[in-house]
Formats: C-alpha cells, structure tokens, sequence
C-alpha cells in the first residue's frame, strides 16, 4: 500500500463514500443511493472534487499534508450511476500554496461538477470570529424531508430549526464523519455546506410550479483545522429573482459557535 492510499483509507469518510486511487484519478464507487432521486449529492460531489486535488498534490510531492482553503465547484450535469472518477490538474504552486482545477465525471465520461481549489500546506488552528447566528423556529416538515435523505442520515445530519429564509443543520463528529487525524473531514463540511444551501430556497416563497432543483455553483471557505467535534451550519438567502437563490452558510462549532467554513450556493428552481 503507498502512502497516498494509506492515507485515503485512515478517513472513516471516504471509506465510506467508497473512495480510492487508481491509475492517477480518484475513483468513487456508490453502493447505495445518496438522494431520494438517485442522483448523486453534490456534497459528495464536492469532496470527491477537494480530495482529488489533495490527493493529486500529494501523489507529486509525499511528504505534504495539504488541506483545502477555498473551493469553487460548478455543476452542469447530475451526477446518474454508480462509479465516478475526478482528475486534478495542477495550476502552479507558490510558498505553501497549490491551484488545481478537477474535473468530476461519471462511468460515461460526462462532465457532472468542475472545481477550482487553492490548497495550503501549512495550516494550523482555527477562525477566531464567532458566529452569533439567531435561533430558528421550529422545525416542522421539511426538517424531516431533510433527515430522510439517504446521504444526509448516514451524516448523521439534524434540523434544529427552520425560520422563512433560515435554516439551521447540526452535523454530529460520527466516526464515518472523520479523516484520518479524528477530526471531521472536509468533504463532510462540504456535504453540510451543500445542503444547508440547497435546502434553505425551500424556507422561502417559490414559484408555484417548483417541484424540484439544482445547485448551480457551490463556493466555500474553509477557516482552518476542522474541529473534532459536533457542527452546525445556519443558512440563509441573501437575494433570489423568481427562480434563483444565493444563499450564504456559516459553519461553526456546536460547543462554543467558534466559525469554522463559510460557502455561498446558487441554487435554481426547475
């Protein structure tokens, strides 16, 4: 076993989004559906696009540890099937920094997400902003529609409260959470990011043929060393025409609402 696949398989996450390395890509095997509609959850999506630009940084130079700063990911397709693949090219390195741009595709070689990353070598600590996001109202219906999407029960994702145009999401430190140091993973991170985004249009007025929609683009920030315990994420719109949305996301800690990400979504009604 190399380096680079040990330290895929020491993270309780992506063993358990079936990720591995193979042939210079990161390959990801779905043994069970992610959303309700089959379709692939662009949160995995998106650490499936911030692991392979790690992974590729590391395959070139062993001895890094990176971790992601910022996140761009698009999405032009959903993601249908079972097996998909993401490939990494790097863009430059400078000082501690690494660019890369990462395609994500599926068994088809269609194009599901792009992403632009900007890793860092040299990461320590946390954001020292506090987050004061106000209490929500009580949950109601569309927290249970929440919790009963396949990927988010296995994250072990909560409501804890939904307000017209918020929404608030707690994210426990589950061992399928987790990277390889304990701590919760990045690709978790992006998962809570991406459906507090996504979810948080639903709070607010619709047009009245709405039945479903996508996330456009998902843009995060991640403010240092994740924590290794429980997180929440609040969520809420901060402008929409009649079929778009771009909502804003802070993440932050559970136990002492330490801001640990933020990540900005657009999501469009279909």
């Amino acid at each position: 076993m190399t380096d680079l696949d040990a330290w895929l398989a020491e993270s309780p996450f992506l063993r358990d989004l079936g990720v591995r390395w193979r042939d210079g890509k990161i390959v990801m095997t779905v043994t069970e559906p992610h959303t309700l509609t089959g379709a692939l959850h662009g949160g995995a999506t998106a650490a499936l696009a911030a692991v392979s630009a790690q992974a590729t940084m590391r395959a070139s130079e062993p001895e890094l540890d990176p971790s992601t700063s910022s996140i761009h990911v698009t999405y032009p397709r959903s993601g249908r099937g079972t097996v998909f693949t993401a490939v990494s090219t790097p863009i430059r390195r400078a000082r501690e920094l690494g660019f890369y741009q990462t395609e994500v595709r599926d068994a088809e070689e269609r194009v599901i997400a792009t992403a632009s990353s900007a890793l860092s070598t040299d990461r320590h600590g946390g954001a020292d902003i506090p987050a004061q996001p106000s209490p929500p109202h009580d949950p109601g219906g569309l927290g249970k529609g929440i919790e009963s999407i396949p990927f988010m029960r296995r994250r072990g994702v909560r409501t804890e409260g939904i307000d017209h145009g918020a929404l608030e999401l707690t994210m426990a430190a589950e061992e399928r959470n987790l990277d390889g140091k304990g701590r919760l993973h990045e690709g978790a991170v992006l998962t809570l990011i991406d459906v507090a985004g996504a979810c948080v249009p639903w709070t607010h007025s619709r047009p009245s043929d709405a039945t479903s929609g996508v996330t456009i683009t998902l843009h995060a920030h991640i403010l240092g060393e994740l924590p290794d315990s429980g997180v929440v994420a609040r969520a809420g719109v901060t402008a929409h025409d009649d079929r778009f949305f771009w909502c804003d996301v802070d993440v932050f800690t559970q136990a002492d609402r330490r801001l640990c990400a933020k990540g900005h979504l657009t999501y469009r009604y279909l």
